[in-house]
C-alpha cells in the first residue's frame, strides 16, 4: 500500500458477504462447544495434533498428542466469525464509516484493557489464565457492539440534521 494521502482513508475491510460467513461460523462454534461440554465429545473428533507443549498428566514438549478437537474448533470458529462480522464492509459502505470504525477500535482497546486489568487484580490462580485467553473475544465483541452503537448514534444525528434542514426549507 503506497503512502499517499488517499491510502490513509481506506481500511482493509473484508467484503460484505463475509458477515454471513461470520454468523455461520459462530453457529458452528456454538455447536462444537455444545458437543464438547454436553454432547459426550464424540470420538470422531479425537485426532492427533502437533503440540508445542501439552500439560495434562505430565508436561511434554514438541510432540504429536491425541486430543478432542471440539474445543479448538469452537474457539477458532468463534474468533473467525467475530472477525468476519466486525471487519467486513457494510452493505452500503460510505467513507464516513471509517472514522467511526477507528473510534470504535480505540474504545474497544480501552474497554478490553480496563476490564482485563480489573479482572487481573480481582481473580487469582489458574482461572486468570482462562479469562486472559478470553480477552481477545471480549475485545472483538466490544468492537462490534461499540461500532454498531456509534453507527446508530451517527444515523440518529444525521437524520435529525436532515429533518431540521427539511423543516427550515419548508418554513422559507
Amino acid at each position: 500500500m503506497a503512502d499517499t494521502p488517499q491510502s490513509y482513508h481506506q481500511l482493509p475491510l473484508l467484503p460484505y458477504r463475509f458477515r454471513y460467513v461470520g454468523f455461520l461460523l459462530i453457529l458452528l462454534s456454538f455447536g462444537a462447544a455444545y458437543l464438547y461440554f454436553w454432547g459426550g465429545r464424540p470420538d470422531f473428533f479425537e485426532i492427533p495434533v502437533f503440540a508445542i507443549v501439552t500439560s495434562y498428566a505430565e508436561t511434554r514438549w514438541m510432540i504429536v498428542a491425541q486430543t478432542n478437537a471440539l474445543d479448538e474448533i469452537a474457539v477458532v470458529f468463534g474468533i473467525l466469525g467475530l472477525l468476519f462480522i466486525g471487519f467486513s464492509r457494510e452493505k452500503q459502505e460510505i467513507a464516513g464509516y471509517n472514522p467511526v470504525r477507528v473510534k470504535a477500535l480505540f474504545y474497544s482497546v480501552y474497554i478490553a484493557a480496563g476490564l482485563w486489568i480489573l479482572i487481573y487484580l480481582t481473580i487469582f490462580g489458574w482461572p486468570i489464565i482462562i479469562i486472559s485467553a478470553m480477552i481477545f473475544i471480549l475485545f472483538l465483541l466490544t468492537y462490534i457492539i461499540t461500532f454498531r452503537f456509534l453507527l446508530f448514534k451517527k444515523d440518529i444525528e444525521v437524520s435529525s440534521i436532515n429533518q431540521l434542514k427539511t423543516k427550515e426549507t419548508k418554513e422559507t
